[in-house]
């Protein structure tokens, strides 16, 4: 039975750790989560984990922020979605933030989100490599889920 268990959490479940500060306050250095392994739905505001687009056998764990078909703006340090500002709750601190400035069309050429792929964000938007500088995250990269850190 114990080994059917293993097993079971092995093929459905990740245990990893949280290093660096691009998803603080939410996800800080040192902590451990737990990531789900298998096809789920994704949405907006979810924290996955991917392979890195451009460091060879790294991981990272963002929010996604943009879908397919998503036009995405960062101005004055708030994001817009669609044209609408959004209420980023698991954001704590503004210092700082607003003289953040992004704009998906002035940085990658597009103006929404392609199909097959997402836009992801630390939390720490100071201080986090995301789809700003790395680009869209195709969905194949994805290769879990986060539901739980302790």
């Amino acid at each position: 039975m114990l080994v059917i268990i293993c097993v079971t959490f092995f093929f459905n479940f990740s245990l990893v750790k949280i290093e660096g500060v691009s998803m603080k306050p939410t996800l800080k250095s040192n902590e451990y989560g737990l990531i789900y392994k298998r096809n789920v739905t994704y949405k907006r505001g979810d924290i996955i984990s991917f392979s890195s687009p451009d460091t060879p056998n790294a991981e990272y764990i963002k929010r996604i922020i943009g879908l397919p078909g998503d036009r995405i703006e960062i101005i004055d340090g708030k994001l817009y979605l669609n044209g609408k500002v959004q209420k980023e709750e698991y954001i704590r601190t503004n210092k700082g933030l607003e003289k953040l400035n992004y704009s998906l069309e002035n940085s990658s050429g597009v103006k929404t989100v392609p199909k097959g792929k997402i836009f992801v964000l630390g939390d720490n938007r100071l201080h986090s490599r995301d789809s700003r500088e790395f680009g869209f995250i195709d969905l194949s990269k994805i290769t879990g889920k986060w539901i739980l850190h302790f």
